[in-house]
């Protein structure tokens, strides 16, 4: 009986934890990538949802790496419609702030984020975006930085909510390290 009721808790266990990882695996990518994985709402954004951020193997924090300040960011959230430029740039503009503790109300603070973003392309229920954020850099280098991102917001009409893709460099869009970061894709089925 101990037996049985100790493998049946195991197994509740495994389906469990099984269940949240897939819950934030939203992008594509292999083990060698670091990953963060957070629940919305989040400081400043009231989503509901998930997000997962995935760092390359190397360079991320090393300001002489070409990966520095280079990664990817995905979210999976309930928004019944798509996503305007307009809240994507007060997105990028919380998310940043939250990630350096500036309050959204302090938009004279030497270090509050600011960021422009351009629809490029639409399909069916995909839009493409380009732009630039203006950050502080609290991590490596304590100096405002810019980020140049592409974003791909996916549409999911018959769940009714959104995923976004963002992807970071400040590297130019033609610099070999967006050719890593193009090959990053979300899983096929980050609509179900």
């Amino acid at each position: 009986m101990k037996k049985t009721l100790l493998i049946f808790t195991l197994l509740i266990c495994s389906i469990f934890t099984f269940g949240q990882k897939n819950e934030f695996n939203l992008i594509k990518l292999g083990s060698t990538w670091g990953q963060e994985a957070l629940r919305f709402p989040a400081r400043n954004m009231n989503y509901i949802g998930v997000g997962e951020v995935r760092f390359p193997p190397k360079g991320w924090i090393n300001p002489k790496h070409k990966n520095f300040w280079s990664y990817t960011y995905a979210w999976k959230i309930n928004v019944h419609r798509k996503i305007t430029e307009k809240e994507l740039d007060l997105d990028l503009v919380k998310y940043f702030n939250s990630l350096n503790n500036i309050d959204m109300d302090d938009s004279k603070n030497e270090h509050y984020t600011s960021a422009t973003v351009t629809k490029i392309e639409k399909t069916n229920s995909t839009t493409f975006y380009i732009g630039k954020v203006k950050i502080f850099d609290r991590f490596a280098t304590n100096e405002q930085l810019i980020l140049n991102v592409k974003i791909e917001s996916h549409y999911c009409k018959k769940k009714k909510r959104t995923v976004l893709l963002f992807k970071f460099s400040p590297k130019g869009f033609k610099h070999k390290t967006w050719e890593m970061l193009e090959k990053v894709k979300l899983h096929k089925n980050v609509c179900d």
